[in-house]
């Protein structure tokens, strides 16, 4: 067989491996992030009854936002990023109990249900959205996030003040200055430094599935002004509605409980900071 034949029997046959490789990681990737925690329905539209009008909600193919009835005494707008593998509607429960506390809350909606596939997710809802931003002009920020969400938005942060992200610019440029970062049983892997002023973590105490190693390795990339607070009895899974993870801890409050406690604390925390001003 000539040389040139064996080169190009050899290069069809990679192409073929090549390219079943990459059906077959297609394949997979689909069936990973099709498995996912579906929002508990019948929850959320208990909590959303229970605040009734003080908050109105409205969704597209971005995301959710939920706003508070009063519009004249907004304390801040919250942009939420889910946790990995968890639809993003399970978090519409503690946005209504933030809302109404006089929050503006937005959670994108993830490709795949992987906030790491969109870090940039808010400065797209941003440019969608423009014109109707401009009625919160003058008005606060901050990005929270959920377990593998709030590892993706501390990961925003750092990219955006590198203008790594997907505008190219720093946030505050396209319009965002972020006051704070509000993580929920999560860490930041990134080094917050001079990146964000104010950093707020919550934790469940009986959460089984927060790496806890972790958690406290990466305490060092918290910024000076950063406050952690225990939920006793919390566990991970009750930040949202979606039932309870695998491998989570056994609750000792009801997720009702938790979310009015998340509610609770957040809004201490940034209206300290709001009275200090």
């Amino acid at each position: 067989m000539k040389k040139s034949n064996r080169f190009k029997k050899f290069f069809a046959v990679a192409a073929v491996v090549l390219v079943l490789g990459l059906v077959a990681g297609f394949i997979g990737f689909k069936i990973y992030t099709g498995n996912y925690y579906v929002a508990d329905s019948v929850m959320i539209e208990s909590i959303a009854a229970e605040v009734g009008d003080g908050v109105k909600s409205y969704s597209d193919d971005q995301g959710t936002v939920f706003i508070p009835a009063d519009l004249s005494s907004v304390k801040a707008v919250i942009a939420y990023y889910p946790g990995g593998k968890v639809e993003y509607k399970a978090y519409s429960g503690l946005m209504y109990k933030l809302s109404a506390r006089g929050y503006i809350c937005v959670i994108p909606h993830m490709r795949g249900n992987l906030a790491f596939l969109n870090i940039d997710a808010i400065d797209d809802i941003w440019k969608r959205y423009a014109d109707e931003m401009t009625l919160v002009d003058g008005v606060d920020w901050y990005l929270a996030g959920h377990s593998l969400g709030g590892v993706a938005a501390a990961k925003y942060l750092v990219r955006s003040q590198a203008g790594e992200g997907a505008s190219g610019q720093a946030g505050d440029v396209i319009g965002i200055s972020f006051k704070g970062l509000i993580l929920c049983a999560s860490y930041s892997v990134d080094d917050l430094h001079g990146k964000i002023p104010r950093l707020l973590s919550v934790v469940g105490s009986e959460d089984g599935v927060l790496k806890r190693e972790s958690y406290e390795k990466y305490k060092v990339n918290w910024p000076d002004d950063a406050k952690e607070e225990i939920i006793e009895g919390g566990i991970h899974s009750y930040f949202g509605c979606y039932g309870i993870q695998d491998g989570d801890g056994r609750p000792e409050i009801t997720v009702e409980e938790q979310l009015d406690e998340t509610a609770e604390i957040i809004d201490a925390w940034i209206s300290k900071e709001k009275g200090s001003e």
